[in-house]
């Protein structure tokens, strides 16, 4: 559901948020990447005055700045109308008021003394390791060249897909989103009711007819580093209805090219980096850090995976999507992570550290609560 959003242009009742909240709290710049937290903010007669802490990049058109105050999210959109060193002037052109509740409970990672003992390493993001396919071109296309031969004398077509192909066709889009095989049996024979086939049929069967209309049935299965992180395909087709047979045989081909990937230490290396957790909920986590070189792990909606130690010696594998990257005073980076994927014992661990600390891991009793 998306939030409620009311817009404001009345001049007296911008100003009065702007007296009331925006010189008082925490107020952050809105950039097309990250978010920034001022070092100051002042509203007076003379209009808006907001200092950084570091020097960006900020459009001249148009910016915005945004608090929190509970469950609203309060944006003024403003134009830089001069600039002195690192302070910036601006007037205000209107407001917004989202109302965004917290989604979730959290649990502070200083709960226990646990600060600075929760934090994460062995960091990969899909650039990095797309990064890493770029610099070992040869050999996936070695790889790519004897699997697509070896599949080619089993079936009428076949197609292997790297991330460092030219761009992200409909089958990769969908296996970042759902990281699991499908099996289209026969696109004569209709299966309404199954997301998979729907899917095919809107968004990957029309170009697949221009290729070869010859072609009635699919198989696709995703490469994923760690079991986790999309970074290709393979994908045959038949002029027959393909089998149950076949599509075990090519999940254990899938599964054979990404383990083979995920060991090759020479062509991908995580990074021993760490950054301290802050703040965990069932649905996601926040991390910070000093050290800039770190951000390069990191971009908005992005990838990423790591492996999170807990208090206890445990230790637990995640994926998890980048949702938001914020500037924070003294040179602070927090990054804040939708958890996507655990390993396999993984969602166990951290559901038994959230308990400890209180926090209800059970979406139905949430749901039973709050429907009562």
């Amino acid at each position: 559901m998306k939030p409620e959003v009311k817009r404001i242009t009345e001049r007296n009742i911008i100003y009065d948020y702007l007296k009331k909240l925006f010189t008082r709290g925490q107020v952050f710049l809105k950039t097309k990447e990250h978010n920034i937290e001022t070092s100051s903010f002042i509203f007076n007669e003379d209009g808006i005055a907001f200092t950084l802490s570091q020097s960006v990049s900020i459009p001249d058109e148009g910016i915005s700045l945004y608090i929190r105050n509970g469950n609203e999210l309060i944006i003024i959109r403003v134009v830089i109308t001069g600039r002195a060193g690192e302070e910036y002037k601006c007037s205000v052109s209107d407001m917004f008021i989202m109302n965004i509740p917290r989604r979730e409970e959290r649990v502070n990672a200083a709960v226990n003394n646990d600060i600075g003992r929760a934090y994460v390493s062995n960091i990969i993001s899909d650039f990095t390791l797309k990064e890493s396919f770029e610099n070992n071109r040869r050999t996936i296309l070695a790889l790519k060249e004897n699997f697509e031969e070896k599949l080619g004398k089993q079936y009428d077509s076949a197609k292997i897909y790297s991330i460092i192909d030219q761009k992200r066709d409909e089958r990769m889009k969908y296996f970042m989103e759902e990281r699991m095989p499908y099996f289209i049996r026969d696109v004569t024979q209709p299966a309404e009711d199954d997301p998979q086939y729907r899917y095919y049929i809107a968004n990957i069967y029309s170009a697949q007819q221009e290729a070869d209309k010859r072609m009635i049935s699919e198989i696709a299965v995703p490469f994923l580093y760690r079991h986790m992180m999309p970074f290709g395909y393979l994908c045959v087709n038949g002029m027959q209805p393909l089998s149950n047979e076949d599509f075990s045989l090519l999940k254990k081909y899938g599964m054979g090219i990404s383990t083979v990937v995920t060991n090759d230490t020479n062509m991908i290396r995580s990074s021993d980096d760490r950054a301290a957790i802050t703040d965990l909920s069932r649905n996601g986590l926040g991390i910070i850090f000093k050290e800039r070189v770190l951000l390069k792990h990191f971009m908005e909606e992005g990838l990423v995976i790591f492996t999170v130690f807990l208090p206890g010696d445990k230790t637990l594998i995640i994926m998890c999507q980048v949702k938001n990257i914020t500037f924070l005073k003294k040179g602070i980076y927090r990054i804040g992570c939708r958890i996507v994927n655990f390993d396999a014992t993984g969602e166990v661990s951290y559901s038994e550290y959230l308990e400890s600390a209180g926090i209800n891991t059970n979406p139905d009793a949430e749901q039973q609560l709050s429907g009562s």
